[in-house]
């Protein structure tokens, strides 16, 4: 029931966006009564941290993937960066709820409730960052900006996309220019 309850969280984000997603809806989709979901989430809220607890999942499986399928450091950033941007646009309703567009708030400003994931996924960047820059610049706080730095790159571009401010046609074009300057900016670091 718990699994019906998030597949039908989701197939109704998918297609209809966030604000869409209620309790009663969710109800309707999988014929049984709001009292039922409320059994298993006592809020949309809590249904919608599960739902990110289980996007981080995912996004954090395809980032190691694309990590380990090649030694090349510069590579491997160039392949996460890759799988970071497939599951955008594979999970778009996924990537709404963990990063805050579509109108979705999990986490109030200042909440904890996500971070330990948020953490996984820039760690990742910053140990392969790490393997790429010279000495100098790999204070923590230097390769803490630089992740900060990257992901504003590429969730910019997914940003603007969503709210339709890139025509989606671009999307393909975007990645282009995001990896373009993420090259960049790496030999420049």
């Amino acid at each position: 029931m718990r699994r019906a309850i998030l597949d039908a969280a989701r197939e109704i984000a998918a297609h209809e966006g966030w604000h869409a997603v209620t309790i009663r809806r969710i109800a309707e989709v999988i014929e049984y009564s709001p009292p039922t979901i409320y059994e298993y989430f006592p809020s949309k809220e809590a249904l919608l941290v599960e739902v990110s607890h289980e996007a981080f999942g995912l996004l954090l499986g395809d980032l190691r993937g694309a990590r380990d399928a090649t030694p090349d450091p510069r590579e491997r950033l160039r392949s996460m960066v890759a799988a970071y941007w497939a599951f955008v646009w594979k999970h778009p309703e996924l990537y709404q709820v963990i990063s805050g567009l579509g109108g979705v708030n999990v986490c109030e400003p200042g909440d904890e409730c996500l971070h330990t994931e948020g953490t996984q996924v820039a760690e990742l960047f910053r140990e392969v960052l790490q393997t790429i820059l010279p000495p100098a610049n790999r204070t923590a706080e230097d390769l803490e900006n630089k992740v900060m730095v990257i992901w504003s790159l590429f969730h910019g571009f997914t940003a603007l996309l969503m709210a339709g401010r890139i025509p989606m046609e671009a999307r393909d074009r975007a990645l282009e220019l995001g990896q373009q300057a993420l090259g960049d900016l790496v030999s420049a670091w």
